[in-house]
Formats: C-alpha cells, sequence, structure tokens
C-alpha cells in the first residue's frame, strides 16, 4: 500500500513540474502575467465644453491619462474612408481614462457617471501588455 501512494504522490509531481515548466517557457507567449489595464471610456453630452470636462477629470486622483476623441476628426476620417452619403455627424466627443492602478477605476467611474456633462460611462480593456500595472 506504501508503494502504491509513493507512486501516486511522485506521478503527482512530475506532472506537476512538467506544468510549471510549460508555464514558465511559455509564460511571454500566452501573456499569463500580463495584468489587462480596464480603462474607462467617457460620452460627452454634445453641448459639453471638451477643455473644461478634461480639466474637471484630470483633477481626480489617481488618473494617468485623459486621451480625447474628437467627433470631428473622427467623421472626417470615416467619410474620407467610405463612401457616404450626405448627412450629420452621428458621433460623439469621447475621452479615455486610463488610471494609475486598476483597483481605482471603480471609484473613478463612480466619480465620472455623476458628473453633469457625461452623456455615458464605461469600460474598455487595454489589450497592450507593453506596461504592467502595479
Amino acid at each position: 500500500m506504501t508503494n502504491k501512494l509513493t507512486l501516486y504522490v511522485v506521478t503527482i509531481a512530475i506532472f506537476a513540474g512538467m506544468f510549471a515548466v510549460f508555464v514558465a517557457v511559455n509564460a511571454k507567449s500566452l501573456n499569463l502575467f500580463c495584468l489587462k489595464k480596464q480603462n474607462i471610456v467617457i460620452t460627452l453630452k454634445n453641448d459639453a465644453d471638451i477643455d473644461a470636462s478634461k480639466d474637471i477629470i484630470s483633477k481626480i486622483p489617481h488618473i494617468k491619462i485623459i486621451n480625447i476623441t474628437y467627433r470631428d476628426k473622427e467623421w472626417s476620417k470615416m467619410v474620407n474612408k467610405m463612401d457616404l452619403p450626405k448627412m450629420e455627424n452621428p458621433f460623439k466627443n469621447e475621452f479615455v481614462v486610463k488610471t494609475k492602478k486598476n483597483a481605482n477605476t471603480d471609484e473613478i467611474f463612480g466619480k465620472i457617471k455623476a458628473m453633469e456633462f457625461v452623456e455615458k460611462v464605461g469600460f474598455a480593456v487595454d489589450n497592450d501588455c507593453s506596461e504592467k500595472q502595479k
């Protein structure tokens, strides 16, 4: 009975060791240790002042970067790429907010959602794993 138990323990240890080697060898290519960053996407109301809105949001602690997507610029790109009929620009100005740590994202999301110039708030995952959050 003791020999069977020893055999089971050794077999499990061998498989665990092989799995650990596999993970160590493939960790970088599989992005196993990449912490995906969660960003906040903010859609502004049509009458919102972009610069004033950015200034207000930038005062919230733990914000790393605010990227702006201008509706007119994005609409121009779309019109230039596609053969679209004359129509009104349906896009909205947006901010993509990157936080310093994922742990701060929910708190920041709640503060931004309550702001009067915000039409909609959502999350987006940043798949760029070149920089890990701490």
